[in-house]
């Protein structure tokens, strides 16, 4: 938006290139995946559990990454809020849980709901989240790059849902619960 009252369009649309290029790369490699895994995401809050909805840009970062969304198919672009009964109906045998709220470790999980125990992922320790990921500051990384890098959160998901994809790939937004 910035680049043409700078002169510097040229620059800022090899920068855009670059980015798009590298997401579309990070595309084609999920899709050589054999499987794709159930994937849960979102936390309660109170008696509500928020998650996104089928049509949502975090959606669309797992379908991209080679996931089975298990609320793929809903409508709407925003968040989903649902019951935690609704969600244990649906989610409580996905494979993997991402971005669980502002957790960072499973016994503040356990603190937070009595009812995080009783997810698959939770039980086997395949929970990540994006807010152990902090910059100089204690801003969450995620939120201050992820929009200037979706490649990167592309590449995560992927070494997450898919780690033979990446074998040697460092995780740079989401890390593992602690």
């Amino acid at each position: 938006f910035y680049a043409p009252f700078f002169g510097r369009e040229n620059e800022a649309n090899k920068t855009f290139t670059g980015i798009e290029t590298a997401y579309q790369e990070a595309r084609a490699l999920a899709k050589k995946a054999t499987r794709k895994p159930s994937a849960l995401s979102g936390a309660l809050y109170k008696d509500v559990w928020y998650l996104p909805a089928g049509d949502s840009w975090a959606a669309q970062f797992l379908e991209d990454a080679g996931a089975n969304y298990l609320w793929k198919e809903t409508p709407g672009t925003g968040s989903l809020s649902l019951s935690v009964e609704a969600v244990l109906e649906r989610g409580r045998d996905a494979a993997i849980w991402v971005s669980p709220s502002q957790y960072t470790g499973y016994a503040e999980m356990a603190e937070g709901s009595r009812h995080y125990s009783q997810f698959r992922a939770f039980e086997e320790k395949k929970v990540y989240t994006f807010a152990r990921t902090k910059g100089p500051t204690g801003g969450l990384l995620y939120y201050e790059l992820a929009p200037a890098k979706p490649h990167e959160v592309l590449l995560d998901l992927i070494a997450i849902f898919h780690p033979e994809l990446l074998p040697e790939r460092e995780l740079y937004f989401f890390k593992p619960l602690e």
